[in-house]
């Protein structure tokens, strides 16, 4: 988009490449002397440039909710690519600050507020995915996420929400039925637990009744079209996941296993992690992270695709020459709830067990 010449600094937003709603945030028209120091700040843009979840009007403060992203440093300014696409009917606020360089001219905070209205036919919510995405699905899989369009009203899930057997007839106990739902903090992403009891080898349920899956079978997640959104408008139509259940996968994560594809030195290209098995989608985007040698955390964006079993992490600023580490926390699963600890399905460990647990692993690359 064309950019008016001027000697002031002003926040835009811009459009993103093909997408219908604008996908980045622009701060330009910086002085030489604040883009040098810019270009050395690294992980302070976070706190000069921030974007946040906002009402109309509201002050200015660290209350507000954060949008997530990263950070690229261009000739005269700056732009913040948040990591999932802006959201209609949403309003944000952007607000640039580069008082913690010296820059005492700037005596405000320049701040730039804006929204994307819903145009009046797209108001329905919908199912925009279901993880895992793959349409074949390990026996002792642990859990779905649902995520919608809209933010989403509690006490509707135990009736529109059921696992259809071969004969597309509800199966019977195999959700397990949380005394609160599962959403997160936005209210458009849904957890939904199969059976933990039937999971596990020797518990009750699972003697009693066995898996909650059949390897061979073919099932249904249904999302019904009465589940509701905030303002109370039903999904535009229902939801199905068909899948077929493969073999049941009880080994825990053996991290060496992973292939890393480094990137070119001196580029912004992605560092890929290649896994043999598809690993948990939420849990992806918070339990890896990169490192430089001297431990300062590298800031940038992570794509997760090919059905959750490979992880893109596009960087903030080109790759520099040296030493990097993969992190990665011991928390992290697969789709069966096998961790980098134990499989989901393991006998009860002894305290001694405990301390190599807390562990984080780590996979060490070099860039010449």
């Amino acid at each position: 988009m064309n950019v008016e010449v001027t000697n002031q600094p002003s926040l835009i937003v811009e459009a993103g490449p093909g997408q219908p709603i604008p996908g980045s945030v622009r701060v330009y028209g910086l002085d030489p002397d604040l883009m040098f120091s810019l270009g050395k700040a690294g992980g302070l843009l976070q706190s000069i440039l921030r974007v946040a979840v906002v009402a109309t009007g509201a002050p200015i403060g660290d209350g507000l909710p954060d949008v997530f992203g990263g950070y690229e440093v261009l000739e005269d300014g700056v732009r913040f690519i948040p990591h999932f696409p802006f959201e209609w009917g949403v309003s944000y606020r952007a607000s640039f600050d580069p008082r913690p360089f010296g820059r005492s001219e700037f005596s405000e905070v320049l701040t730039l507020e804006f929204s994307f209205p819903r145009k009046q036919d797209s108001l329905l919510p919908e199912v925009k995915g279901i993880f895992p995405s793959s349409d074949t699905l390990p026996e002792n899989l642990l859990r779905f996420y649902v995520c919608f369009s809209n933010p989403m009203r509690r006490g509707r899930v135990e009736t529109e929400i059921s696992l259809l057997g071969p004969d597309r007839e509800p199966a019977p106990d195999v959700l397990y039925r949380a005394p609160v739902e599962l959403w997160d903090r936005n209210m458009q992403c849904l957890t939904i637990l199969l059976d933990p009891g039937r999971l596990k080898r020797g518990v009750g349920p699972n003697r009693e009744l066995g898996p909650p899956l059949k390897t061979g079978q073919e099932y249904t997640l249904a999302i019904g079209s009465e589940i509701l959104d905030l303002s109370g408008r039903p999904l535009r139509e229902a939801f199905y996941k068909r899948f077929r259940v493969t073999q049941a996968i009880r080994e825990h994560l053996v991290v060496e296993q992973w292939q890393v594809v480094p990137p070119e030195t001196k580029s912004r290209q992605s560092l890929v992690l290649i896994f043999p098995r598809p690993l948990d989608w939420a849990l992806l985007s918070q339990t890896i992270t990169i490192v430089s040698a001297g431990e300062q955390s590298i800031e940038g964006r992570i794509v997760i695709d090919q059905c959750e079993r490979r992880w893109s992490f596009t960087p903030t600023c080109s790759w520099a020459p040296g030493y990097y580490h993969v992190r990665v926390a011991s928390s992290l699963e697969d789709v069966c709830g096998n961790s980098v600890i134990a499989p989901f399905d393991r006998p009860l460990r002894s305290g001694r067990d405990l301390p190599y647990e807390v562990a984080n692993r780590s996979i060490s690359f070099q860039l010449a």
